[in-house]
């Protein structure tokens, strides 16, 4: 899995980096011990996901998919919000683009509170 940048330069945003390369290869585990218990996790266009362990019950119904590229374009961080915005490309050959909102708990934390995701199928490069 491979990412265009590297965000060094700056811890919050190396964290949401390497955050969103666990996400992207289901590794729920990992991904579950930042998140608060409470957190809700809304894929626009769907019903939010409320809690943990609702959580890591979705991310795991979506892991017979996983993605072999990730390009990460930029990462935003402002006090207790940033976004992470790039592609996918997945294991059947669909790619996705994608934008991730997160708010962490307090702005020196890195314990998610919420998360909104924007999803769309891109075209397949030929």
């Amino acid at each position: 899995m491979l990412t265009s940048s590297t965000f060094a330069n700056s811890p919050k945003k190396q964290f949401l980096q390497e955050l969103t390369v666990l996400f992207a290869s289901y590794q729920i585990d990992l991904v579950k011990q930042y998140f608060a218990d409470d957190i809700t996790w809304t894929l626009v266009g769907d019903t939010p996901i409320q809690g943990k362990e609702a959580f890591a019950a979705a991310l795991a119904a979506m892991s017979y998919n996983k993605a072999t590229r990730l390009t990460i374009h930029s990462i935003l961080t402002h006090g207790k919000e940033a976004a992470v915005h790039g592609e996918m490309q997945m294991e059947d050959g669909k790619r996705f683009g994608f934008a991730d909102f997160y708010t962490f708990t307090s702005a020196g934390s890195s314990r998610i509170h919420a998360i909104t995701s924007y999803v769309i199928e891109l075209p397949v490069e030929s």
